[in-house]
């Protein structure tokens, strides 16, 4: 025989911060409507925007759509300019130029050009004879030169003369490495 179990009611399950409850009252698919007022506007705005955009480009593209009146003013523009004429070939025949080899004073003064780095600017001589002893322990010969400004006197550590760039470069390659800031500055001799 079999026993029949009276029927009970379940309780819907609480809402806990896990779960969620089913949503009541949930609208149907078939309630809500596929086209609204805003969508027929948008779209009727659409297709009159492309028809005048379209209309525009068929017109541009067509000469002949032109009105008469305009197209006869830019063929008359068109004609009615004047042609350049250049006479600089005709006038290049019969110059002649001569070049003076002048540029000795350039190369004198290239050639007795020196770079000099300057390694710092301190108001204490201490601090000048560290920097110069920082500078020895590089392989780099230095100087210290005392300076008197407005301001007082200044001890600046200077790095040089070299005769050419590419030294100078090594040098101020070796003082950026241990974080020496230096200032290039080229002196006449």
């Amino acid at each position: 025989m079999r026993t029949t179990k009276p029927e009970t009611k379940r309780k819907p399950p609480a809402a806990s911060a896990t779960r969620r409850a089913p949503a009541r009252g949930k609208k149907k698919s078939s309630d809500v409507s596929l086209f609204s007022g805003a969508h027929i506007n948008g779209f009727l705005v659409g297709v009159v925007t492309g028809a005048v955009a379209s209309l525009g480009v068929i017109t541009g593209i067509n000469p002949n759509a032109l009105p008469s009146a305009m197209s006869s003013q830019a063929s008359a523009t068109v004609e009615s300019s004047p042609q350049p004429s250049f006479t600089f070939f005709s006038t290049l025949e019969d110059e002649s130029f001569q070049i003076d080899s002048s540029s000795t004073a350039d190369a004198r003064t290239s050639m007795y050009t020196q770079y000099v780095l300057q390694a710092g600017s301190f108001r204490a001589t201490e601090d000048a004879d560290k920097r110069r002893g920082e500078l020895a322990l590089l392989g780099l010969e230095s100087k210290i030169e005392e300076m008197k400004t407005d301001t007082g006197i200044w001890h600046r550590v200077y790095i040089g003369p070299f005769q050419s760039r590419s030294k100078m470069a090594k040098a101020r390659s070796l003082t950026a490495q241990s974080d020496i800031d230096t200032l290039l500055l080229k002196r006449a001799q």
